[in-house]
């Protein structure tokens, strides 16, 4: 599937209104940006409280993985990985996404290439190629499809 360097995107289990994410094939992994990032620690289990932005309500997600990550400048740093549906162009994908506070960035949220590389072609001289409106029927794809490898 041919996207764009920038598509409409939704996060249903999160937030219901379309998101603008960025197509970069520079990243490694997802990354959505959150406020107020917060751990905590129940019955053995590890979670994450977050919000989107500073008048949204906190959303608490399982983490799934700590992920290393390296910035543009070369830092590292831990984030949190938390799982979650992703729709993009008619279709639903199970996605890893990386929580992290991204307010000096033009994006929310950065689909990096380990999911591009499921059947993503990007052309960088497009953008919004897909409608943000929610088609039916809807093509869900298996999340074994989208391991790590």
């Amino acid at each position: 599937m041919i996207i764009g360097w920038r598509e409409w995107v939704r996060l249903p289990d999160i937030e219901s209104n379309p998101i603008k994410a960025k197509t970069d094939t520079g990243a490694w992994s997802n990354t959505l940006h959150a406020l107020d990032i917060l751990i905590e620690d129940k019955n053995n289990k590890h979670y994450v409280k977050f919000k989107l932005g500073q008048n949204h309500k906190v959303i608490t997600r399982p983490i799934l993985r700590w992920r290393k990550v390296r910035n543009t400048s070369g830092q590292e740093s831990l984030r949190p990985v938390i799982n979650t549906k992703l729709e993009i162009a008619g279709r639903d994908y199970q996605v890893e996404i990386c929580l992290q506070d991204r307010s000096k960035m033009r994006h929310r949220i950065i689909l990096g290439r380990n999911f591009l590389r499921h059947g993503f072609i990007v052309n960088p001289s497009r953008q919004c190629m897909h409608s943000m409106v929610r088609t039916e029927p809807r093509i869900i794809i298996n999340n074994s499809e989208l391991t790590d490898n």
